[in-house]
């Protein structure tokens, strides 16, 4: 009885969880501010910013990177999102690019950045989280100037405490 019921519930989570089927229906609606942005020069970027701007992680190389992945409903990812802005002002100075990144629609993206009013670069994941075989949302990755990765940290972290500026300044 047990592993009917488990099944059931299983089933009715993933259905619940799958993405919404398009709505072939025209509408008159004016358009959303993220489907106002121009489509990618190509299908192979990384990410794309809240501004429009479409990132690629070879033209990130020469910077050290700090990718944060995250979303709106993880309450460990936005406490921990006041500590990666005082660090960002620290590190920005010394090479590094900071980046908060989801994968969630680009309009709760935008809703989340304007309402806590934090000065970060967010951006929507072009392809969901699980594909990075992130498994637990905060997930920080770190990545040296040439583009290695040399940092992967789940959960959340003290970003501006002195052991783990030291640590990210230890990054070439």
């Amino acid at each position: 009885m047990k592993i009917i019921f488990l099944s059931c519930l299983i089933a009715v989570l993933a259905i619940g969880c799958s993405s919404p089927k398009n709505n072939t229906e025209s509408s008159n609606e004016t358009a959303t501010e993220s489907e106002k942005f121009a489509p990618p020069p190509n299908e192979n970027y990384f990410m794309q910013g809240t501004d429009g701007t479409y990132y690629y992680l070879e033209e990130l190389k020469g910077k050290k990177v700090f990718i944060n992945y995250w979303a709106t409903w993880c309450k460990p990812c936005i406490a921990e999102m006041p500590d990666i802005q005082a660090a960002a002002e620290i590190l920005e100075k010394e090479g590094y690019v900071f980046f908060l990144v989801s994968d969630q629609e680009m309009d709760k993206i935008m809703k989340f950045e304007k309402d806590k009013e934090f000065n970060l670069t967010f951006a929507k994941l072009n392809g969901k989280i699980q594909d990075l075989k992130i498994q637990s949302l905060p997930t920080t990755e770190i990545y040296t100037t040439t583009g290695k990765r040399v940092q992967k940290i789940a959960g959340a972290v003290k970003w501006d405490s002195e052991g783990m500026l030291k640590s990210l300044r230890a990054v070439e």
